[in-house]
């Protein structure tokens, strides 16, 4: 079987598809897939491989990456979404000089990719396989992003136009899977999220201060979806107990910072970090947030990625989520859960703080936590998945 995967995103920047994608396709080389991947290239140099000689020398499967030079940036919406829709130009000719596979497969959140598996999908005739990571399009109808409504319809119908037409769409959980059937969409499975859990080769350290504050930190991405104003006025309403780190970088940073200025926070902002360092946030921190607005109804079937690796190290996870992200963290104990206004959630988060600062992670549930969310197991899932889809076509066409 050849495979041939389009994405945003595979390296050398480290991100949740990065991770989740150099996983699984490893997981299908050992099942003797070979393996083609179509990405741009970001940074200066040579493409960027995630894979070792000997790794590489222990498959049966062979890879090879398709990378295309893509270095625009832009600041406004608009001009994102430009630089965004220009990368198909660059990415269909990439796939095409790759050869013809039996299954092609196209993860989304970056739309582009969409687009141009369409396109790639139809030119050569290939059954198209879409991965939905995130709630799109309705994603794109509550956050607003596009200011034109006529333009908004028109890409929400274009959009559910692709999904309908891949052969297999594949979601990251059961609630979008559900979504995504009403829709329109058939052949619909789900492989979640989840972590490489072996790459810890230590589990969270439990370093307490001296300090009577509660050590609270946030690590990822500050973007519109994680609606971090809400935390900052937590943080401003609880500075008696609650000392807030955050790190990372994204497009809201410049409003979270006026507004903890605004609220006498003080510098609480980190650079983003990777590595060793990131653990190294996470053993100062007493509890770890996970954070989605509330405002956005798709977020009630979506689960950060985040969620799995903090859950994996054994962080306290404190989750400012609703729905299938919520349920995720009472029924395995990750942490504790918060919903409601400002004032409410802070009193109800002081008064958990004590335990909090003492918590530590079930050792039982922990494990089958990992066990149910480790990506080298879901990678086989997959592959299994895939590898009955070729066959129900190649059967359908005999």
């Amino acid at each position: 079987m050849r495979i041939q995967l389009l994405t945003h995103s595979f390296g050398s920047e480290i991100s949740p598809p990065q991770r989740r994608w150099s996983t699984f396709i490893e997981s299908f080389l050992e099942n003797g897939a070979d393996v083609d991947v179509v990405a741009p290239n970001r940074k200066q140099g040579n493409a960027w491989t995630p894979f070792s000689d000997a790794v590489l020398a222990k498959v049966s499967g062979k890879f090879a990456l398709y990378s295309f030079a893509f270095r625009f940036k832009a600041l406004r919406w608009y001009s994102k979404i430009l630089v965004q829709f220009l990368m198909i130009i660059f990415m269909i000719p990439c796939a095409l000089r790759a050869p013809k596979p039996d299954l092609l497969i196209v993860t989304v959140p970056a739309l582009p990719t969409l687009v141009a598996g369409y396109v790639v999908s139809k030119m050569r005739s290939v059954p198209m396989i879409v991965e939905m990571r995130d709630a799109w399009p309705e994603l794109l109808e509550e956050s607003g992003i596009i200011r034109w409504k006529a333009v908004e319809r028109m890409a929400v119908h274009s959009i559910r136009h692709m999904q309908n037409s891949a052969s297999k769409v594949i979601a990251v959980t059961p609630g979008h899977a559900e979504k995504l059937f009403a829709r329109g969409c058939k052949d619909i499975d789900v492989v979640t999220n989840g972590y490489r859990f072996k790459k810890f080769k230590k589990s969270k350290s439990r370093s307490y201060s001296n300090s009577r504050r509660l050590r609270v930190l946030y690590l990822g991405n500050l973007g519109e979806s994680q609606g971090l104003q809400k935390v900052l006025d937590i943080a401003a309403v609880s500075k008696n107990w609650m000392d807030l780190r955050i790190v990372g970088s994204g497009s809201t940073l410049p409003l979270l910072r006026k507004r903890a200025n605004e609220l006498g926070l003080g510098d609480i902002f980190n650079p983003p970090v990777k590595g060793e360092e990131v653990l190294a946030w996470y053993d100062w921190a007493d509890s770890c947030i996970v954070s989605l607005r509330e405002d956005w109804e798709s977020f009630e079937y979506t689960v950060p990625s985040k969620l799995f690796e903090l859950a994996g190290y054994g962080c306290h996870i404190t989750g400012l989520v609703t729905g299938e992200a919520r349920g995720l963290i009472e029924n395995y104990g990750l942490g504790s859960v918060y919903s409601g206004d400002v004032l409410s959630i802070a009193q109800a988060w002081s008064a958990d703080a004590p335990r909090i600062a003492g918590w530590q992670p079930n050792p039982r549930v922990l494990s089958e936590f990992k066990n149910r969310f480790d990506l080298e197991r879901l990678g086989h899932e997959y592959f299994n998945l895939l590898r009955l889809h070729q066959q129900q076509i190649e059967g359908r066409e005999s």
